[in-house]
């Protein structure tokens, strides 16, 4: 997409990307109408709605408190997020997401940290709104510097942003965020943490099959280590695994064959997933084990497809 930057006098551009999501992303502009500054305006990219969101914004934005600009870009997530860097106007670029509601104080605190004028991005820190209570809840808890620049609550110098190439725009689900972040860390840019920078993010529960689609598009992440060898040293578990959670259960798995194998030795390479599973087995019984033990099934198989694809070992 070619640049459509709009300058304007404010200091920061507060960014959304959103598609059918009315409720929330009323709750998101409420939160941000009440922003205790800095000058800010606000952009909104719909993603192709067809709930009725694309409407409402159109109908706030008339006589939002602050300006608010309505765009509509269809396709790729990653392309809609790239948009708004390309649409927006401020030095600053701030983005939080439609299922989330910042704290009042969240841009002022989220903009601190650049009046060092050696740092170009800035996380803030994200809690989910309520304390889950259900089963398989679906939120982000951040907080602390995570180096993966989730969009829930992060910002950056724009000419940083564009300088790197700005957001991966072909892709469909996830690792599009990942992907801006390390290409402006590969200019040398440095980063801050800004605690009090804070948004709330929902809490749902869609439900199993939901977590396990999720599970299956962590195949985005060796196409990522493909890209940022990087990330072997400063995100994976020992260089190849997504966590240390995935390589209990790849050495499960191995245990197993070992056992039907009639390997005795097998059984010690089950002992550490097996401890991962008590919570879950105290919890609810076989059926939360089986849970689990299904979802981290899920990763796996969306791991090793990833890993053929990319050609890069992530498991």
């Amino acid at each position: 997409m070619t640049s459509l930057t709009v300058q304007t006098r404010t200091l920061v551009t507060a960014c959304v990307v959103v598609k059918d999501r009315l409720e929330m992303m009323r709750d998101c502009l409420d939160a941000l109408a009440v922003q205790e500054g800095p000058d800010f305006d606000v952009l909104v990219i719909d993603n192709g709605s067809t709930d009725g969101t694309y409407e409402m914004l159109l109908e706030r934005s008339a006589n939002f408190p602050v300006g608010m600009r309505v765009e509509r870009v269809t396709g790729p997530l990653g392309g809609a997020r790239q948009a708004a860097v390309d649409h927006a106007g401020a030095a600053i670029v701030a983005f939080t997401d439609s299922d989330c509601v910042p704290a009042p104080d969240w841009l002022a605190r989220l903009v601190e940290p650049f009046a060092d004028e050696t740092v170009d991005v800035v996380q803030g820190r994200t809690d989910p709104a309520v304390a889950p209570d259900g089963r398989w809840p679906k939120t982000i808890r951040i907080d602390g510097w995570s180096g993966r620049y989730e969009t829930c609550n992060i910002a950056y110098r724009a000419d940083a942003l564009r300088a790197a190439g700005g957001f991966d725009r072909s892709a469909e689900v996830g690792g599009e965020d990942t992907t801006a972040g390390w290409r402006v860390q590969r200019l040398g840019r440095r980063h801050a943490f800004a605690e009090q920078a804070l948004v709330h993010h929902a809490v749902t529960y869609p439900g199993l099959r939901w977590h396990h689609r999720f599970a299956r598009d962590l195949a985005m992440w060796p196409r990522l280590v493909r890209d940022f060898p990087e990330l072997r040293e400063s995100l994976l578990y020992k260089r190849f695994f997504l966590r240390q959670r995935s390589a209990a259960f790849d050495a499960a798995a191995l245990g197993l064959a070992l056992l039907a194998m009639g390997k005795p030795t097998g059984l010690l390479l089950t002992l550490p997933y097996g401890r991962l599973l008590q919570p879950a087995w105290r919890a609810d019984g076989p059926r939360g084990a089986a849970e689990v033990i299904s979802y981290d099934l899920n990763t796996a198989i969306g791991l090793i497809a990833g890993s053929c694809r990319s050609r890069t070992v992530v498991l």
